[in-house]
C-alpha cells in the first residue's frame, strides 16, 4: 500500500488535512467521502518517502551557492512552463543541502494544501529572508514568477561571487599568520629553555637581548594557559555582549566601519548589497518604501539600519531619497548624485544597478590591493621576529667565540 497526503472540507467548510494509506487515489477519494469530507487534494508521497531514504546522505550545511542554485532551476524550470509543484519535486531530488531539502518538502507540502509560496516561504524564516517572501509575492500577483526567481538568482550569485573573493583572498595571509605564531611558540616555549639549560654553564654575562627573550620565554611557560583562559574569557563576554545586546552591536558595528583600509571595505560591502537589494526589489515590483523595510534590515551593520529606517520613514513624507541619503553621511556623493540622475530620470532600478556595479569593481580591487600589500608586510613581520629570537639565541655563542679567539 502506498501513502497519500489529503486536503478537505468538513460540513462547515473548513479545512482537514491528513495522511493515509490505500491502494490508489480512488481508494482514498472513497475513505474520505464516507467521512461526510468533500475532497480538495489527493497526491501520493510514497515516491518523496523514498527519496528521504537519502536525506543522511546530504550536507547538514547550507550555502549561499545552494540558495543561488534553487532560484536558478526555478526561474528555468517555471520559464519552460513546468508547474510549480512539479518544479519543486524536481528540485527536492536535485538539493544537496538538508536543510534546503526539508524546507522545500515543507513548502510543497504547504502549497498542496492550498498555501500561497510566499506564505510557504516565510514558515522557513531560517532559510528564506524577508527579501524572498516580499519578492515571491510580488512575482505570484504580477503572474511574473520566473522573472522573480530569475532577478533572486542574479542577486545571490552576485553575491556569493563577492564573499567568495574575500575569503580567497584571506587563505594566504591566514596560513601565514598562523605559521608566524606557531613558530614563535615552538621557539619560546621548546627551543629557548634548550638553550637556556645550556647557557648556565658558561660563566658568562649574557646580552641584554638573550636576557630579554628568555625572560619571556619564562613568562610564557609559566603563564600561558592563564592567558589562554582569559583570553578565550574575555572572547567569549565580548560575544555575549555583541550578540545579546543592542548597545554591544552598535559599538561592534561602528567600530568596523572606523577600521583603517577594512573600514572602508566594509562601508563598501554595505552600499554594494544596500543598491543591488533595492534594484532587485525595484524591479520585481515592489515599492520604495516596502523596498527600503527590506534592505535596512538585512544589511548587516545596525548603523545602516538605523539610518535606513529613518530615511524610510521621511521618504513617506515626500521627501528626496537622494537627499536624505546624502544628509545620513554614511553614503558618498557618487551614490547620492547617481540616485539623484535616477529619481529625476524615472530610471532608478537602473541607478541602483549601476551604483551596485561600481561598488563591486571597487571590492574587487580593494581586495586584491589589501591582499597583495597585506602579505609581504606579514611575511617582513614573521622573518623579524623569528630572526630576533635566532639572533639573541645565538648571541652569547659570538660572545664566546670572539673571547675565545682573543685569548
Amino acid at each position: 500500500m502506498a501513502k497519500f497526503r489529503y486536503s478537505a472540507r468538513d460540513k462547515d467548510s473548513k479545512l482537514v488535512h491528513g495522511i493515509t494509506e490505500a491502494n490508489d487515489k480512488d481508494d482514498v477519494i472513497t475513505s474520505i467521502q464516507s467521512k461526510g469530507l468533500v475532497v480538495v487534494s489527493v497526491s501520493a508521497i510514497a515516491q518523496k518517502t523514498k527519496a528521504k531514504s537519502g536525506v543522511k546522505k546530504l550536507r547538514r550545511s547550507l550555502k549561499p551557492e545552494d540558495l543561488a542554485f534553487f532560484c536558478r532551476q526555478m526561474a528555468t524550470l517555471l520559464n519552460a512552463g513546468v508547474t510549480l509543484l512539479r518544479s519543486l519535486s524536481i528540485m527536492l531530488k536535485e538539493t544537496a543541502s538538508r536543510p534546503l531539502y526539508e524546507a522545500i518538502d515543507k513548502i510543497s507540502a504547504d502549497i498542496e494544501e492550498g498555501c500561497s509560496l510566499h506564505d510557504a516561504l516565510a514558515k522557513n524564516k531560517k532559510i528564506f529572508q524577508p527579501l524572498w517572501v516580499s519578492m515571491v509575492e510580488a512575482g505570484e500577483a504580477s503572474g511574473q514568477l520566473s522573472a522573480t526567481f530569475d532577478h533572486l538568482a542574479v542577486y545571490l550569485e552576485r553575491a556569493g561571487s563577492v564573499m567568495r573573493k574575500v575569503k580567497g583572498a584571506m587563505v594566504y595571509p591566514v596560513i601565514l599568520l598562523v605559521v608566524c605564531v606557531a613558530a614563535i611558540l615552538i621557539f619560546t616555549l621548546k627551543i629557548i629553555p634548550m638553550f637556556g639549560d645550556i647557557y648556565k654553564g658558561f660563566n658568562i654575562e649574557l646580552p641584554a637581548l638573550t636576557m630579554a627573550v628568555m625572560q619571556f620565554s619564562k613568562f610564557m611557560q609559566r603563564y600561558i594557559i592563564f592567558m589562554l583562559i582569559i583570553t578565550g574569557g574575555v572572547f567569549y563576554a565580548a560575544k555575549v555582549y555583541v550578540n545579546k545586546t543592542l548597545a554591544g552591536r552598535i559599538m561592534l558595528d561602528s567600530f568596523k566601519l572606523k577600521i583603517p583600509l577594512m573600514g572602508v571595505l566594509a562601508q563598501s560591502s554595505i552600499i554594494e548589497r544596500f543598491a543591488h537589494g533595492l534594484a532587485v526589489l525595484i524591479k520585481s515590483g515592489i515599492p520604495i518604501l516596502t523596498g527600503l523595510d527590506i534592505i535596512g534590515k538585512s544589511c548587516g551593520n545596525k548603523i545602516y539600519e538605523d539610518a535606513i529606517a529613518g530615511i524610510r520613514d521621511d521618504v513617506r513624507t515626500g521627501k528626496s531619497l537622494s537627499g536624505l541619503l546624502d544628509a545620513s553621511g554614511l553614503f558618498p556623493s557618487i551614490v547620492t548624485q547617481m540616485i539623484n540622475v535616477g529619481e529625476e530620470t524615472g530610471r532608478l532600478s537602473e541607478m541602483f544597478d549601476r551604483v551596485a556595479t561600481y561598488y563591486q569593481e571597487r571590492m574587487d580591487t580593494m581586495v586584491d590591493r589589501l591582499t597583495a600589500a597585506f602579505e609581504p608586510l606579514l611575511l617582513i613581520f614573521m622573518g623579524a621576529t623569528v630572526g630576533t629570537l635566532v639572533v639573541a639565541m645565538y648571541l652569547p655563542i659570538f660572545k664566546i667565540a670572539t673571547g675565545g679567539a682573543g685569548q
